[in-house]
């Protein structure tokens, strides 16, 4: 293939005018966001509770659990990132994103069913083999969930050049993400009797086939182009060297910008995983009602984040995706203080809907802020290998879940916290209180100070790299 060639195909790629695809193409990507959010929300929300409250598998064993299950997510996830980057045969024919995305996304679906599914033993007497399943079903799950999830979000900063249509993408696929999260919490009590583990199998498997059937939405808008595919060939031909992982690694967290990012990603998720993942605490032991009132606080998530996002979308030209960012982490520092405090589950419930509504920036900003650090990363290396980053950053999503499970045993073991008793202590209740609310806090503070000092991705910055990545045809 000619040189002449090859520029004509990385220009048809790099093609940053405006909307290139009819709106059927963004509206089905954006259901991608559905199907991350959603699985996510669930599996985030009830493994532990489900463990502790339910198996009564002793709350240590669970931790430990999750932390081998968090080093095989550093292993997991840069790699299959690096290896989703690594030139194929299937590049040729399919693309460089879509065959992981097919291949992995499938499983994903319907492997959280068996995380539920543990053998029917007493906990006690056969804690180990429950250990075992725990360890064993969430790091399949997860295997999945890295190969889809790094490979769908990869395509996004190489398929939609333009602020417009990532803008677009983000006003389409934020609420339907938010929907998910709501629905992830919602839905799940409309199936789950507390006491009853195959009620909790019986939500599993409505939750995996919503979570397919808006799989099988994305998958049109997630297929890679003509243009993409022949530019995928021509990246493979000319970069059949491809860095080492150590160095890949090395190179994206080395910059300021995209490590500011992270540390605020990572604390973003370690608020919904911890907040979420308490419900299942709040409502009976603290509110003293059944799991079918967890409905009316996912109800009230749902309504304020989507509320937020109306308006965020129409003011992200005006404030900047920085900006944006900044306004969410900070609103959510405000408003996690009287959550430490509510009483009654009205009063929980506007104050969740509150606390949405700011959150909604970040949902509505995250894959912008994304996407600018990712255009930095490959301005300074000249190279697009997304699948790395989004490696790096599916880990801190599994990490939240690390520090979630860190807070709960740490909480849980030194208030006196017993799943075995209706009425629990006023230590432990004040436990869950902390665990609920402050911790979030205290992380979102520091993520927010971190953020606004460490990036310094301007619009003015940002609209600089856009030209550079033209100057370079990348």
């Amino acid at each position: 293939m000619s040189k002449n060639q090859n520029n004509s195909q990385s220009d048809a790629c790099l093609d940053d005018s405006g909307y290139k695809y009819p709106s059927k193409v963004y509206t089905s990507f954006s259901f991608g966001y559905f199907v991350r959010s959603f699985l996510f929300t669930v599996f985030a929300a009830r493994v532990f509770a489900f463990y502790e409250n339910e198996v009564r598998l002793d709350v240590t064993l669970v931790l430990i659990a999750y932390v081998l299950y968090g080093f095989w997510n550093m292993i997991n996830d840069p790699l299959i990132g690096y290896f989703s980057d690594k030139p194929n045969r299937f590049w040729n024919k399919w693309g460089r994103r879509f065959p992981w995305i097919v291949a992995t996304g499938i499983p994903y679906c319907f492997l959280i069913i068996i995380v539920f599914t543990p053998p029917n033993l007493d906990a006690t007497t056969h804690s180990m083999f429950i250990f075992g399943w725990l360890l064993f079903s969430i790091c399949l799950y997860d295997a999945v969930y890295s190969g889809w999830m790094t490979n769908y979000y990869a395509l996004f900063p190489d398929k939609f050049r333009s602020d417009k249509e990532r803008r677009k993408i983000a006003g389409i696929g934020s609420p339907l993400g938010l929907l998910a999260t709501a629905l992830g919490t919602l839905l799940p009590p409309l199936f789950i009797t507390y006491g009853d583990k195959q009620s909790y199998v019986i939500a599993m498997i409505v939750m995996a086939f919503i979570s397919f059937g808006a799989f099988l939405l994305s998958l049109p808008g997630s297929k890679e182009t003509k243009e993409m595919i022949d530019c995928a060939h021509v990246y493979a031909e000319e970069n059949k060297k491809q860095d080492s992982f150590f160095k890949s690694m090395k190179i994206a967290l080395k910059h300021k910008n995209f490590l500011a990012y992270l540390l605020a990603y990572l604390a973003f998720h370690s608020l919904i995983t911890i907040m979420m993942a308490s419900i299942p605490y709040i409502v009976p032991y603290i509110l003293g009602l059944p799991a079918s009132s967890e409905v009316y606080i996912a109800a009230a998530l749902l309504v304020g984040q989507l509320l937020g996002v109306i308006l965020w979308a129409k003011l992200v030209g005006k404030v900047g995706h920085r900006n944006l960012f900044l306004i969410g982490l900070f609103w959510a520092v405000i408003f996690l203080i009287p959550l430490i405090f509510f009483q009654g589950l009205m009063m929980l419930v506007i104050l969740i809907g509150i606390l949405g509504f700011g959150l909604g920036s970040i949902y509505l900003g995250n894959q912008l802020v994304f996407s600018d650090c990712i255009d930095e990363i490959v301005i300074d290396t000249q190279k697009r290998q997304e699948g790395i980053f989004l490696g790096i950053r599916t880990f801190m999503v599994r990490l939240s879940i690390i520090i979630q499970a860190f807070t709960f045993w740490a909480i849980h073991l030194t208030t006196g916290f017993n799943p075995g008793i209706e009425n629990q202590p006023d230590l432990a209740i004040w436990g869950l209180r902390i665990q609920f609310a402050l911790i979030p806090l205290i992380l979102m503070l520091i993520a927010g100070l971190l953020f606004g000092l460490l990036y310094d991705l301007k619009p003015e910055k940002v609209e600089l790299n856009k030209k550079k990545l033209l100057e370079l045809n990348l």
